[in-house]
């Protein structure tokens, strides 16, 4: 189960009850595709778990964008990819990058990120692991060839970094 860090916290607290529950039961991605988390997906398809407290007296729909994002951390690569596809914004080819990193096409996830270009979870990420993230090929490439060499360790903390990139970019879309 993925832990929520405390930067998130805000826009986790926004969603309905039943989806933060079915997040926090979730299991840390995989640098892979999968694995598949039915109990995320049922939760997906309801309708009424779909909208997000505005604060005010009327909730608002998830955006599309990040129920791309919480489709790839449901292990429904193709579900975030008809979702990421159809939207050329930064925040769509970022999505569209880690779904294509995800599913082991790297050279594809390349392309996807040129098109993100300069976005603030981009530099975020980089100051934060300056080392591994300095930008998202380095990120891409370490990936690459830490799950070529199935050096478990280095996959660990590759996951909690990806961790660390699904919450910034889930914030992000949630606040556009």
């Amino acid at each position: 189960m993925p832990s929520i860090d405390a930067f998130f916290a805000p826009t986790f607290d926004r969603l309905p009850s039943r989806l933060r529950d079915a997040i926090t039961e979730t299991p840390l991605p995989s640098l892979a595709a999968g694995p598949h988390v039915t109990a995320l997906a049922d939760v997906l398809q309801k309708p009424t778990t779909l909208q997000v407290s505005s604060g005010g007296e009327d909730d608002s729909p998830l955006p599309s964008l990040a129920l791309s994002g919480l489709w790839l951390l449901a292990g429904d690569l193709d579900r975030s990819h008809t979702i990421s596809q159809d939207d050329s914004s930064a925040a769509g080819s970022f999505w569209h990058g880690i779904m294509h990193r995800r599913e082991g096409d790297y050279s594809n996830a390349g392309y996807w990120f040129r098109r993100v270009g300069s976005h603030p979870v981009v530099n975020d990420l980089a100051g934060r692991y300056a080392d591994d993230y300095g930008d998202p090929y380095r990120f891409i490439n370490a990936v690459e060839t830490a799950c070529k060499r199935r050096d478990a360790d280095r996959m660990a903390r590759l996951q909690q970094i990806q961790w660390t990139e699904w919450q910034l970019l889930l914030q992000d879309c949630m606040l556009a």
